[in-house]
């Protein structure tokens, strides 16, 4: 069977994985680019930090790769071996396979990278779709799992209707619509140009996916072991960060969220909070 291209044009994937290229490039933390090959395709990593540092797994939101941890490697470099992962079937340098998201797709995948280096446990900093990629593993392995945090989680609750809306909206009315979409996501935040030239190759040439995620349940969140830190905006676009924060508290037996006042679903300087939870005994 033949796999449907997630991008638009094949020069727009080329003009996508070229900037990709150029962020890549401008990774200051000493590190080594590998490819795992998985049952879902090879999979895109960088690593760093020390070998024999305890094993942490980054997990990037819909719409984005590993890019977006840089600024944040470097500082959990020096006390983690650290995995900044390319989630497959995003705009990275993974398979672009797409799987579905009910079933053990997800979990077997994360399953075989923990495998493959010869890893005991992990911990895990993930965001959005990341989140729930990282809670739906943490459920189905728990002992695998020594800490999670949880940016803007998905997974948790639904996405808002009316974001839902102005997503079909935007989507129609050109360089307006981009740039009220950047609004929403990015709320008062002041955006690096190269990234927000970056979310307009992906808005151009990227085609996201369109399923529902699914909202896990009460049952399944309590089978999630791990010290969990939750932080959300509490103007975040995509989710109701009050309602995920107060649903994870009920079902979690050992629970931490910060919530930040004026702050969207994109956030930022948050490196010290995550080094200071994943060091707690």
């Amino acid at each position: 069977m033949t796999m449907k291209s997630i991008y638009k044009t094949e020069e727009g994937k080329r003009q996508i994985h070229n900037f990709y290229e150029t962020l890549l490039s401008q990774w200051h933390q000493p590190s080594k680019q590998i490819f795992v090959r998985t049952a879902l395709g090879d999979t895109f990593i960088v690593e760093s930090g020390k070998k024999d540092a305890p094993a942490l797994f980054l997990l990037h939101g819909s719409g984005s790769n590993l890019a977006m941890w840089a600024a944040e490697v470097e500082k959990l470099s020096e006390d983690y071996r650290v995995f900044a992962i390319d989630i497959v079937g995003e705009c990275g340098k993974s398979a672009e396979a797409r799987p579905a998201f009910k079933g053990d797709n997800y979990s077997n995948w994360i399953l075989e990278i923990i495998e493959q280096h010869g890893l005991d446990q992990v911990s895990i900093v993930a965001c959005s779709l990341g989140g729930w990629i990282a809670m739906d593993f943490a459920t189905k392995h728990p002992n695998k799992v020594d800490k999670l945090v949880l940016m803007a989680t998905a997974g948790v609750t639904q996405v808002k209707a009316r974001t839902i809306f102005w997503l079909i909206i935007t989507s129609m009315l050109g360089d307006w619509g981009f740039n009220s979409l950047n609004r929403m996501v990015y709320g008062n935040l002041d955006i690096d140009p190269k990234a927000l030239e970056f979310a307009s190759l992906i808005k151009t040439y990227f085609i996201p996916r369109t399923d529902v995620l699914p909202v896990l349940s009460d049952e399944t969140l309590q089978e999630i072991k791990a010290k969990t830190l939750f932080i959300g905006g509490d103007d975040d676009c995509f989710y109701h960060t009050d309602k995920t924060a107060e649903r994870l508290e009920r079902n979690l037996n050992d629970f931490e969220c910060n919530v930040l006042e004026n702050t969207g679903h994109v956030l930022i300087n948050q490196t010290e909070t995550i080094v200071n939870f994943l060091k707690e005994n």
